[in-house]
């Protein structure tokens, strides 16, 4: 987390019925029960637990830290080039350079794309991307921020895998978020021109474990049917996720308007770059809007901010919040699994 329109013809179709989410007990404090690898949000916890960590020689582990334009980084950009592949995905480096501090640094953004299955009309298909960010800060390990985000997007992959699909869609993990989205600002600047017009959806998580509430918000852009068709999922599912109320517009009447309710402003994610270019964003986050200074800073009332701080570990998240990135990983993947299982032309 790097805090610092006219609808298309798309219509999405959502089954009347739907399958009952696997129930899974909560996680004990500090100690990682085993999941069912049929339980939706089971496999983001694995790559959100794999993802901080690197395992010694001697069977121990240490944090991969990530942090951007480091050795770390790019070992944390081939593992997530790794697991799309065994998903079934030919993922590809995009590297890039870029300048802080007088000083130019290497990173790389994974790409992995996946071309429809059915071509059911006339004119170039639409294109969804789905990104989030794999790097992060030196302190703690970055498992909110956003080793969470990377492991909902690597299993919504692996799903979707086994369904046809009727757009093209490209999963992007970004490098060099917390520098200053660096990784999505290039990613979007080399799409073609015939890209970004097909693109009919950006879907956007970042810091999805942590956070008292759960969220998903419009870009600044003001196109919401993307945000709009996640929340008719989400009541139909029943799911504990929100979009941010507006508060701190209320209180501060002469701030951005992307403050307003339903909304995120540019400059916190990596969606920022799309929702400039005009493409309609769904930003996923978990924090809280309603507490501090009402601008989703504050991610929980008991313990503050846990991104960017030494508590930034899956430990230490599950000690102070038992059970809770489990829930939230369920939550978030369903939505958006079933969103593009069931988005057609």
């Amino acid at each position: 987390m790097c805090r610092s329109g006219k609808v298309p013809m798309l219509v999405l179709l959502v089954t009347a019925l739907l399958l009952t989410l696997a129930v899974v007990a909560p996680l004990a404090a500090a100690k990682h029960k085993p999941l069912r690898p049929c339980a939706v949000g089971a496999k983001a916890y694995w790559y959100v637990d794999r993802l901080t960590r690197v395992t010694n020689p001697d069977g121990t582990y240490t944090g991969l830290l990530r942090q951007a334009g480091t050795a770390s980084e790019a070992a944390a950009a081939q593992k997530v080039a790794a697991w799309f592949g065994k998903a079934g995905y030919m993922a590809t480096m995009q590297p890039f350079t870029y300048t802080r501090g007088g000083k130019v640094f290497d990173s790389q953004n994974v790409v992995a794309w996946r071309a429809a299955d059915v071509r059911c009309r006339r004119g170039p298909r639409p294109l969804v991307i789905v990104g989030a960010h794999y790097d992060a800060v030196t302190a703690g390990q970055g498992a909110d921020d956003n080793a969470s985000g990377v492991g909902v997007m690597l299993e919504v992959a692996q799903r979707l895998r086994h369904f046809k699909i009727r757009y093209d869609v490209v999963f992007v993990a970004f490098g060099a978020e917390e520098v200053g989205l660096r990784g999505s600002t290039h990613f979007a600047s080399r799409l073609a021109p015939r890209d970004v017009k097909r693109a009919v959806a950006m879907i956007n998580f970042d810091s999805l474990i942590a956070g008292d509430k759960l969220y998903v918000h419009a870009g600044a852009n003001g196109k919401t049917w993307v945000r709009d068709a996640m929340l008719r999922l989400i009541r139909l599912r029943r799911l504990p996720i929100e979009t941010q109320p507006g508060l701190y517009l209320i209180e501060n009447p002469d701030e951005d308007p992307g403050y307003a309710a339903g909304f995120t402003p540019d400059g916190f994610s990596d969606y920022t770059a799309f929702s400039q270019a005009g493409i309609p964003v769904a930003a996923f986050e978990s924090t809280n809007w309603e507490i501090g200074d009402l601008d989703g800073y504050e991610q929980t009332a008991a313990h503050g901010s846990i991104w960017h701080t030494p508590w930034d570990t899956l430990e230490k998240i599950e000690e102070f919040f038992p059970g809770r990135p489990m829930q939230h990983l369920r939550a978030f993947t369903t939505v958006t699994f079933e969103f593009l299982k069931h988005l057609r032309p």
